[in-house]
């Protein structure tokens, strides 16, 4: 069995649960982030660099060409694997850019003759005395993986249902605005500016709060599946705009904090 995810971390915590339970399944990671930035027809690879040159802005665990070497290494891989009639099952979920990815290999996968089954993944259960909803599928620990047995909701992808998903994507393709949101089970276009309603919320014009706390608690908050690092450049655009204002902090204290930012009174 090859496994295909778009999560990174839901990728590591698979591999580890795989390990735990001596299950040899192979993983492929995806993590493409359809639902931001540019997915026209044009060159796939292109696309995505631009959008890995922003997080790679924001996180330091890679550069934009490692991730795009990884990248191009899996889709190898998959199609590798698919040409060769190996069962694929991708792993998705709700939150959009899980979806977007869904959609999105469906349509590319459509011409290939695959065997392919789905397990989509719930985004709320119970643990213990608590709901628990999910921001992204990396949230999920061993011991939710062994409580979930998301296994339970694999099905075949049929034919018919593959169709169906590669029409949403050519639909969100034709109109190519730089964010999707998945808004009651549908994936639906928006502007560039739709996740910064969130992050506004969290900061006022009376005090500089710190830009790490603002988008931690924006995340916390709002589990509506956009990372830390896009929140991170939304920060920059704001400040650069004149709708923050920002307060470096001193380099001598700790030269790794992004400094912090409040409202600007003249924007409000």
């Amino acid at each position: 069995m090859i496994d295909v995810l778009f999560n990174e971390s839901f990728s590591n915590s698979l591999k580890h649960f795989y390990q735990q339970h001596h299950i040899d399944n192979e993983i492929i990671t995806l993590p493409v982030y359809l639902n931001l930035g540019d997915i026209t027809e044009g060159n796939f690879i292109e696309n995505r660099r631009t959008l890995f040159k922003i997080q790679s802005t924001h996180t330091r665990f890679s550069t934009t060409s490692e991730r795009i070497r990884r990248l191009v290494a899996a889709l190898d891989r998959l199609f590798e694997v698919v040409n060769q009639g190996l069962t694929i099952r991708i792993w998705w979920s709700d939150l959009s850019d899980d979806a977007c990815g869904f959609f999105w290999l469906c349509e590319a996968l459509l011409n290939k003759n695959a065997q392919i089954t789905e397990i989509h993944v719930p985004l709320s259960f119970v643990k213990g005395e608590v709901l628990v909803t999910l921001g992204s599928l990396g949230e999920l620990l061993n011991e939710d993986l062994e409580q979930l047995q998301l296994t339970q909701y694999e099905r075949p992808l049929t034919r018919n249902r593959q169709k169906v998903s590669s029409y949403v994507w050519h639909d969100l393709r034709s109109d190519n605005t730089p964010v999707r949101v998945n808004i009651n089970g549908q994936l639906v276009s928006q502007p560039i500016t739709f996740y910064d309603q969130f992050l506004l919320s969290q900061v006022s014009p009376k005090r500089f709060r710190n830009v790490i706390r603002v988008i931690g608690e924006t995340l916390g908050r709002f589990p509506v599946g956009a990372p830390d690092w896009w929140y991170r450049h939304r920060v920059d655009y704001l400040v650069s705009k004149g709708v923050l204002d920002y307060q470096k902090t001193d380099p001598q204290i700790n030269h790794l904090d992004p400094g912090s930012v409040k409202l600007n009174q003249k924007m409000i």
